[in-house]
């Protein structure tokens, strides 16, 4: 069950020690309750041992918008550890194909207490916002060929007569320009400070 935090002026409030945020992330994930005590992140998962990892092993957090086609307004928060292991969760959980539970209240609270703790026990982790610079280069150019051929085959129908395909076609460029404009303008690569989380990269809260 989500844990609900109370309202506040500045978004929620920072997630108690004594609670933690549950999460199923996917169908072959167990159900997780991820939460902070004495400088450490507390991942217990309901068929595995109970883990502690100290804080001061977070090279890295990356927040990012990351949609799919059932979850338009899904977002992750990305750990690297030293050794190159990653953890991570996301603002829902899963419940069962193509049902899932949005979470972002308690997940912004853990966010928001987890930069909080690892601004005071891990110094030099780099706080990222969005994807790499790599990846967004190589998703915008995908989405560039993408948008060019749909205008291709759009043009060509229209020509030999197939207006009915080429309408189509048109209804697919207006259903998902505005999804690609979205994703490019939440996941521009960034850096930031951990008291500084930009909303780009953060559910909205009702």
């Amino acid at each position: 069950m989500e844990m609900v935090p109370s309202a506040s002026r500045s978004g929620p409030p920072p997630l108690p020690e004594s609670e933690g945020y549950v999460t199923r992330n996917h169908a072959l994930a167990s159900t997780t309750t991820w939460s902070l005590c004495a400088g450490a992140l507390i991942v217990a998962a309901v068929d595995r041992p109970v883990r502690r990892v100290a804080l001061s092993k977070v090279v890295s957090v990356r927040l990012e918008f990351a949609p799919t086609r059932p979850e338009r307004n899904r977002f992750r928060c990305r750990l690297a550890l030293q050794g190159g292991e990653v953890l991570e969760f996301y603002n829902r959980t899963y419940r069962g194909v193509y049902d899932f539970a949005d979470t972002s209240g308690a997940y912004v609270a853990l966010v928001r207490e987890l930069h909080t703790q690892l601004a005071q026990h891990a110094p030099n982790c780099r706080f990222l916002g969005g994807v790499g610079q790599g990846g967004y280069v190589l998703n915008m150019a995908i989405l560039v060929v993408l948008a060019l051929v749909l205008v291709g085959a759009l043009g060509f129908f229209l020509t030999v007569g197939l207006v009915w395909v080429a309408l189509i076609k048109l209804l697919l460029i207006a259903f998902y320009t505005p999804a690609a404009i979205r994703w490019a303008k939440r996941n521009r690569p960034q850096t930031y400070l951990p008291g500084d989380i930009p909303a780009s990269v953060l559910p909205e809260l009702n």
